[in-house]
């Protein structure tokens, strides 16, 4: 927030980004009058009022009479007494939400790491370098072996074995010091189990918006990356058979896009 200094004498006025150097400014000031410092908002505070707004049409319109018609109660209004045009507000929104997942989707699908690493995963930060010469720090997955292992025979257990979730949560919790659970100081429980076992990302693949508010997302939807974007650990055929597909149902990855 910018600070503005003016003089109602003189006309002086300069904008300062720091109050201290407005301070020091207004003592060289030489001026009868005496400068009257004032807090600007920031750019984006003004453009959103122009969005909210409305600048073509003003929510407090002249009724036929000519006085101002009242605001409804639970309208929201600016600080110039303006009622918000919600329509604006609610395009705004849309648009934002938008831009935020073609973003994250773009970065998904070059094979970047969004969020904490998956279990048998650590991440290492990389700097990228974009098209427009904008570099940026990326996390990439990279094994971490103790855990990794874990995952392996969490696979082989299920795949060749055809163990339940729960049977494989009581043989881990057998030996914490060989089978660290994913939680520090916490044990293995089925959950944890089948949400190893259901993680795409263990076949090399970057996979993001499985879930939409906490509800599952069918697979063609799911915003998946090219093969080989980190080290897998599971092969495909390992990880189809561990499954927990329906009868006559598609397997996750028979169903992945092509871009898979």
């Amino acid at each position: 927030m910018t600070a503005r200094l003016y003089c109602r004498e003189c006309g002086w006025q300069l904008a300062f980004w720091r109050k201290r150097a407005a301070l020091r400014a207004a003592a060289r000031h030489r001026c009868t009058g005496i400068p009257v410092a004032e807090s600007c908002p920031p750019w984006w505070t003004r453009l959103w009022i122009t969005l909210c707004t409305g600048s073509v049409r003003k929510a407090a319109a002249v009724t036929e009479a000519g006085a101002k018609a009242p605001a409804v109660d639970g309208d929201l209004v600016d600080t110039r007494g303006d009622r918000v045009q919600w329509a604006v507000l609610a395009v705004h929104h849309a648009e934002t939400t938008r831009r935020a997942r073609a973003a994250m989707a773009d970065i998904v699908r070059a094979g970047y790491q969004i969020g904490p690493p998956p279990y048998g995963y650590r991440v290492v930060r990389v700097r990228v370098t974009g098209p427009t010469g904008n570099s940026r720090l990326r996390a990439v997955l990279v094994q971490d072996w103790q855990a990794a292992a874990v995952v392996k025979q969490i696979f082989g257990w299920r795949a060749d074995d055809g163990l339940t979730f729960a049977a494989i949560a009581a043989r881990l919790n057998s030996d914490l010091r060989q089978y660290p659970a994913p939680v520090p100081n916490g044990r293995w429980t089925a959950k944890s189990v089948r949400r190893i076992v259901l993680n795409v990302k263990y076949t090399g693949r970057q996979v993001w918006a499985r879930t939409v508010d906490g509800r599952p997302v069918p697979t063609r939807q799911w915003v998946i990356s090219a093969r080989n974007a980190h080290e897998r650990l599971i092969d495909d055929g390992t990880f189809q058979r561990a499954q927990p597909v329906a009868p006559g149902s598609a397997a996750p990855l028979d169903v992945l896009p092509s871009a898979a």
